[in-house]
This record gives structure tokens, C-alpha cells and sequence, in this order.
């Protein structure tokens, strides 16, 4: 019996690692990326393991045994989870099925690397730009950029700038994933990871949480039951975290070593009050609100106090319009703090300020229509902000000494911390997103692999082990599959830029058809899961939409359109052919044929052979465009979302015309899909998540 390793460590296991070659790509094992003349492909925590395990192997190759040690040691399900690592990895790498041009299958052994391998010394000049190198780049790359295109001064009578230049951010991709709220980031100063305040929607209270920006791999910062943890800020060395407690009993500013994890309070903040703590450069002050009781107005102030004395001096006195102050952030320097004050009731309004640390003095900057934003600085002179615009938050970046603003281009961003040093801006996202879930046959509905990454059109696997989906975690909608008993997730497709959709099992094999937006059209596609390769199958119409499998294997049967108008069409390895014209959403019965609507929402009962129709159900809701499935007798269907975005499943025997409400809750606005389990009794479908925000990255952002 092998001895195995309880905690593998994958992050010291790339550390200190430098660029290195690996056949067309270039491996950057510290930033988790293979890259490629300009292409970046993103790898997973476990599947870059893998490869610097098989790298550091050679040709000698690596036992399967010896990967789960050493990626996995024993928190692993089962052994499959190395041959996933290995697809993703071939996925990466481009490699096509069978093709085993990077890494070889040994038969009853295990895999080896058998691509080129060139250490740093060989790698193109350009590919290894050292950072200061490539951050003088992009800076000069954006100041140019910036300048020519953005920030060209426009007066209108001869004095105030038009605020209508925008900034274009890079593509973002997701930093954490999860149901609840998730506020208040803040970047490390080595730019590895971000702490962050987090609300789930099992427990009342706030917890802190960081998370790695490479691999997205999250830790517990501080969750205490009965106490909210609130606007962590991190120390000038990396090495605390100071936050806000707050409990039934009050509040308190403390100080959190993070090797150690005890906090020790610093200062109090008076009441349950939820603020934010920021940090000097220098390291020796915190700032922060509270309400003192020689405050004859009742406002809450900013008071920063010494971390090592806890001598305590009030910062701000509100000597312009009333209100609160919250959300203080140190400049650079350290010299001024910004934040926001608040109007109190009933006007909800706040206004963006500055103080001078040394003086005192205090100079309003900006009015804000609501009290929800934060504020970053970009540089001594320059802040970000959140401005609420009839309920869409635009994140604005503002010169301190000209007034001149510009917007960004991405709405819905609000929390923002920007890492100077590593070009790095994170935020909030605000969202309501999809997702997929299941009802059980005793009325049990359960998330699929959580998230609120916008989860939708779900399909169960023949097994009924598996829910395939669709998903926006990566970025773009993708390929997913998810453990209908675990909730381990796997991305499939990497199409990045593109749409995918509808996705459907092959009946015996361990294939997934779907559909993939190209230039030309919506095109059929289908990935294997055992080889990891994605490839196209024929259809020439110009759009396909919902293709299923039909029963044979041999077959697909899918809604077609072109200079013809909607149609359903069947196609199989010889060629294809439009079966009828005016239906759509076809859905393959136990015989030989399918369920069809038309654009009235009668469903049908369709003959694949002449198309002849029987009507199985005269009024589907919303003319049919919402989802629903036939299993045998039953009718699973979808009732759109009403006011409060409350919708239902519903349940419908099609020979009594009985019908049952299996589920009523938030519903999608959109179209969605539904699976029905025969053998588990699982139906599979899409609702609309709860208001949640996660995190954000975008990257090399030059905002200076």
C-alpha cells in the first residue's frame, strides 16, 4: 500500500520557477499562464501540477500513482481526476485527439512530457521582458493610447471638460465565483492575492476571505459566528490584516498577523457601524470611522490611531455640509486621505472628499447620488470611484487638480482597488446571474456547482451523474460539466470570445453536442470528454439552435434557419435535411420522433420521417421560448418570472392533464432548459440567482 501526502503544496511547487519553453508555448509557471505569440491560456491550480511534475520528470515519464501523490496526496475523489488534469492540459496545448504531440500516454503506466523543452536562456528576448522592462512598455503603450485617444481636453464655454472620454478596460476574468456578496477588495503589495469581506447566504454575518490572483485558490482570513468581519485592509509588508469586528456588543478595529491568525484590537469604533480600515504606507497608522460621544451632531468622523501606541487622533470635523464619513483610503504618500460623506436621511446623498493628513483641511471633490461606491487612488494626484447612474454603477477615474473625469467603459463595478505596482485592478461586480439547479423528488432544490457566473442550459447525462452547462467563469460562455453528487466542476471548451450553447449528451458515448456562434453563423460542434478535443459536424444553415441526440446515437435533429426561415432539420455523418418548416426547440421522444412548438407555443408530437404533427399540449407559456421537456408522459415546463422575478416549474401528465407546481421562485427573464431524470428523478433547471456580487480582475491597466 502507497504512503500518500495529506497536503501537497502546488504554490511553493511553481514558486522561484522561471519561464521556460515547452514546445510553440511558453510556460510562466509563476503566473499559472502557457503563452503564444500574444495568446494567453490560463491554467488550473491541479493541471499546472501536473505539468511541472511531468516537466521535472523528463523522459523517464510519471506513474498515475505518483501524480495523485504529488498533485493530489489524498483529497482526491477518485483517480480520474489525473486524467481530467491531462485533457485540460492537451486542451491548452491545442493538441487534437489522438495527436499526443505534448504529453504521450504510457499504457498501464502513466504519461510523459514529450514536447521540446528549452530552459529561459532560449527563450525569445520578448517573451521574458523583465518587469520593470514590461511595466515602462505598457505604461508608455497606454500613456500614448490615453493621450491621443481619451484624454483630449474638450471646454465647453471656454472652461469646464466634457466628461465624455471613456477608458476601455482589458477583458476582465473572475476572481471568485461564489453565492453571497463579496465586497471590499484589497490587493496584497506583492499583487499574489486578495483579501476580501464576504456575506453567504446561509449565515448572517460578514467573514473575511483572500484568494490567490494566479489560480483563484481561496483561504478563511477570519469567520467568526455571531461577529461580522468588515473592510479588511493589508499591512505595508504584506504580513496583517486590520479590520473591523463588529458584534451585538459593539466595535472594534484589530490588527490579524496572517501566519498566525490572532486578531488584537487596536482602537474601538463604538457601535455596530459597518466601516472600512485602510493602512499608511509607513505601516504606522490605521484609519478608520466611529461615532465618539463629543460628536454633538451624531456623525460618525474618521479617526486614524498609531497600531503600536493605539494613541488615537480624530481626522475629520465636518466643517462643510453634515454627514457621515466612511470609506477612507491613504494616498500613496500617505499625506491625504479620501473618503466619503454621507447625507443623512432622507436624501441618501454622499460627496467625495480629501483631507490633508498634516493640516487638517478638508476639500469636497465630486457629488455622489448615493452612499454605496469606495474610492482608490491611482496615483497622488488621480482617484477611481463608483458613481451610482440610475441604478447602473459607472466606475470614473478623477484628477485631483484639474477636476477632469473620465469614465470607464464597464458598468457595474464598484469596491475598486488598483495595484499600482502590478498594473492590477480589482473590483466588485455587481450581478443577478443564472444558475443551475436540481429538484429532487421530495422537493429538494439544490445549486449545481455554486456559483454566479451566469449558469445556464443545463443537460443531464445519460447516467444521470453528470449536468453538462453553460457557463461564464472563464470570462466567455463555455463548456462545463458538473457532479450531480460532489459539484466538481470541469471546463471542457476554450473558445474564448465566442458564444457556446445548448448542450446535449450523446445517449451512449462520452460525447456533448452543442452549438458555437462563429463570423459564419451558429455552427454545430461536439467535444469528447475521454480525448478533451472539440470538433465541428456538419450543418450549412446559417443558424442551428437546441440540437439534441436522437435515441439511435446516429443522429442529431436541431432547429435550423436560413434564407428559408426556422425549420427542423436532422442531420447525421452523411448529410442533412429540413424536416419541416415553422417549428422550433425540438426534443427527441423514446420513438421515432419529436417534440416541437410553434410560434403560437402548441406543442407537438413531430414524425421525423414526414413531419407529420399531433398535438400533445395547446399553451405553452410565452409562446414555448421558455423551457421545458417532455419524459414519456410527463411535461416539465417553465412559467416566465412575473413581478419579483417569481416563476414556476411546473408539471403536466399529458394523458390525465394533470398538473402539479413543483417549484416557485426567482425565474430567468430569458430562455433556459430543463432536464428530467428518469432513472434519479432529478429535473434540472435553470432559475435566477439571488442578487451577488463577486470579484472582478482585470490586468496590465494603465490608468496613470
Amino acid at each position: 500500500m502507497r504512503e500518500t501526502r495529506s497536503r501537497p503544496d502546488g504554490i511553493s511547487a511553481r514558486s522561484g520557477r522561471s519561464p521556460v519553453r515547452v514546445g510553440d508555448w511558453v510556460l510562466h509557471a509563476d503566473l499559472a499562464v502557457l503563452r503564444q505569440n500574444g495568446a494567453e491560456v490560463r491554467l488550473a491550480a491541479k493541471a499546472l501540477h501536473v505539468l511541472l511534475v511531468l516537466l521535472d520528470a523528463g523522459e523517464a515519464g510519471v506513474a498515475r500513482d505518483t501524480l495523485l501523490d504529488e498533485v493530489w496526496g489524498e483529497n482526491y475523489p477518485s483517480d480520474t481526476v489525473v486524467s481530467r488534469a491531462i485533457a485540460d492540459l492537451r486542451s491548452a496545448f491545442g493538441e487534437t485527439a489522438g495527436e499526443q504531440s505534448y504529453i504521450r500516454t504510457l499504457p498501464k503506466f502513466g504519461y510523459q512530457l514529450v514536447a521540446s523543452r528549452n530552459s529561459v536562456d532560449d527563450i525569445v528576448a520578448a517573451e521574458i521582458v523583465p518587469t520593470d522592462r514590461r511595466r515602462l512598455i505598457w505604461t508608455t503603450a497606454g500613456v500614448v493610447v490615453l493621450a491621443l485617444a481619451l484624454f483630449i481636453p474638450q471646454w465647453k464655454n471656454g472652461r469646464e471638460q466634457s466628461r465624455s472620454a471613456v477608458l476601455r478596460l482589458p477583458v476582465a476574468r473572475p476572481l471568485t465565483s461564489a453565492p453571497g456578496l463579496e465586497h471590499q477588495p484589497r490587493v496584497s503589495p506583492n499583487g499574489d492575492w486578495v483579501v476580501y469581506a464576504a456575506l453567504r447566504p446561509d449565515r448572517p454575518d460578514w467573514d473575511l476571505f483572500r484568494v490567490a490572483t494566479a489560480d483563484g485558490v481561496s483561504q478563511t482570513v477570519a469567520a467568526t459566528p455571531g461577529v461580522s468581519e468588515h473592510g479588511p485592509a493589508i499591512s505595508p509588508a504584506g504580513d496583517e490584516v486590520a479590520y473591523a469586528r463588529m458584534s451585538d456588543d459593539g466595535c472594534e478595529i484589530v490588527v490579524q498577523s496572517i501566519v498566525l491568525g490572532i486578531p488584537k484590537s487596536v482602537a474601538n469604533c463604538t457601535m455596530k457601524f459597518p466601516t472600512t480600515v485602510d493602512w499608511s504606507p509607513d505601516g504606522r497608522w490605521l484609519v478608520f470611522t466611529a461615532l465618539e460621544a463629543d460628536d454633538e451632531r451624531g456623525y460618525r468622523r474618521l479617526y486614524r490611531v498609531d497600531r503600536n501606541s493605539g494613541e488615537k487622533h480624530k481626522l475629520t470635523s465636518a466643517v462643510s455640509p453634515t454627514g457621515s464619513d466612511y470609506y477612507p483610503r491613504f494616498s500613496p504618500s500617505g499625506k491625504q486621505v479620501a473618503f466619503l460623506r454621507g447625507e443623512p436621511q432622507p436624501d441618501h446623498r454622499s460627496t467625495l472628499w480629501r483631507v490633508d493628513v498634516a493640516t487638517g483641511e478638508e476639500q469636497q471633490l465630486a457629488d455622489l447620488p448615493s452612499q454605496i461606491g469606495g474610492v482608490t487612488w491611482i496615483d497622488e494626484t488621480t482617484v477611481a470611484y463608483p458613481y451610482d447612474n440610475g441604478g447602473q454603477f459607472e466606475l470614473r477615474r478623477r484628477n485631483l487638480s484639474t477636476g477632469e473625469e473620465t469614465r470607464f467603459e464597464r458598468t457595474g463595478l464598484f469596491h475598486p482597488d488598483y495595484h499600482a505596482d502590478t498594473q492590477m485592478l480589482v473590483a466588485t461586480l455587481q450581478s443577478s446571474e443564472r444558475d443551475v439547479a436540481t429538484l429532487t423528488v421530495d422537493g429538494l432544490v439544490v445549486s449545481v456547482a455554486p456559483s454566479t457566473s451566469d449558469d445556464h442550459h443545463a443537460a443531464l447525462s445519460p447516467d444521470e451523474a453528470f449536468v453538462a452547462f453553460i457557463s461564464r467563469r472563464s470570462g466567455f460562455a463555455e463548456l462545463w460539466i458538473a457532479n450531480t453528487t460532489d459539484h466538481t466542476t470541469r471546463r471542457l471548451t476554450r473558445f474564448d470570445g465566442t458564444t457556446v450553447r445548448y448542450p446535449d449528451w450523446h445517449p451512449f458515448e462520452q460525447r456533448i453536442l452543442y452549438t458555437v456562434q462563429t463570423d459564419a453563423g451558429e455552427r454545430l460542434f461536439e467535444t469528447d470528454l475521454v480525448s478533451g478535443s472539440s470538433s465541428r459536424i456538419g450543418n450549412s444553415n446559417s443558424e442551428a439552435t437546441n440540437p439534441r441526440w436522437m435515441a439511435n446515437g446516429r443522429q442529431w435533429v436541431y432547429g435550423c434557419n436560413d434564407s428559408g426561415g426556422w425549420a427542423i432539420c436532422i442531420g447525421d455523418n452523411e448529410g442533412e435535411r429540413r424536416i419541416a418548416s415553422g417549428f422550433f426547440r425540438p426534443v427527441p421522444l423514446d420513438d421515432n420522433s419529436v417534440a416541437v412548438t410553434d410560434s403560437t407555443g402548441v406543442l407537438y408530437q413531430m414524425s421525423i420521417d414526414d413531419g407529420e404533427v399531433d398535438v400533445l399540449f395547446d399553451r405553452l407559456p410565452a409562446d414555448g421560448r421558455f423551457g421545458w421537456s417532455v419524459a414519456g408522459d410527463l411535461l416539465i415546463y417553465s412559467v416566465p418570472a412575473g413581478p419579483g422575478n417569481a416563476g414556476q416549474l411546473v408539471r403536466r401528465n399529458l394523458s390525465s392533464n394533470n398538473e402539479r407546481v413543483l417549484y416557485e421562485g426567482p425565474m430567468p427573464l430569458a430562455d433556459t432548459s430543463i432536464g428530467v431524470g428518469i432513472k434519479s428523478g432529478l429535473i434540472v433547471f435553470t432559475r435566477l440567482q439571488a442578487a451577488s456580487d463577486d470579484l472582478v480582475i482585470f490586468d496590465s491597466v494603465t490608468l496613470n
